[in-house]
């Protein structure tokens, strides 16, 4: 995902935490720029135990997004789900997959959880975490 220009983007995450959630490491470093980009915190892994260990003690996290199929042990939805767990809240999370079994479709949307398909676009990205309108 690319900014659409090259001028320098309002830093409308500025103050937010976002937990990304992605195992291709050439996909989770661009996203996490583009969410620096614009201001965010971004704490970034291939796990949900990963990103515990690196989220700072008592940062409650804006939002989570998480690729769908992240590796063996869990996939984007538990890893969403074990954050919220853990740390006690009910943190707005985005699910990013290829997937486009309806069985997927209903398990994210039965979580309250918003559901984006690959390849994404840029500003559907932007208005999922509530950049654009």
């Amino acid at each position: 995902m690319n900014a659409p220009d090259d001028s320098p983007p309002q830093k409308k995450l500025s103050g937010q935490t976002i937990v990304l959630l992605e195992d291709d490491d050439l996909v989770r470093r661009a996203t996490e720029r583009l969410l620096r980009r614009f201001g965010a915190e971004v704490v970034a892994g291939a796990s949900s135990r990963k990103v515990l260990e690196d989220l700072a003690p008592a940062t409650l996290p804006s939002f989570v997004i998480a690729d769908y199929w992240l590796n063996r042990e869990e996939d984007g939805i538990a890893a969403a789900l074990a954050i919220r767990e853990t740390l006690g809240a009910p943190i707005k999370s985005l699910i990013l997959t290829g997937d486009t079994s309806e069985a997927v479709q209903a398990r994210i949307a039965s979580l309250g959880f918003q559901l984006l398909r690959k390849p994404v676009k840029l500003e559907d990205f932007l208005i999922a975490i509530g950049m654009e309108h």
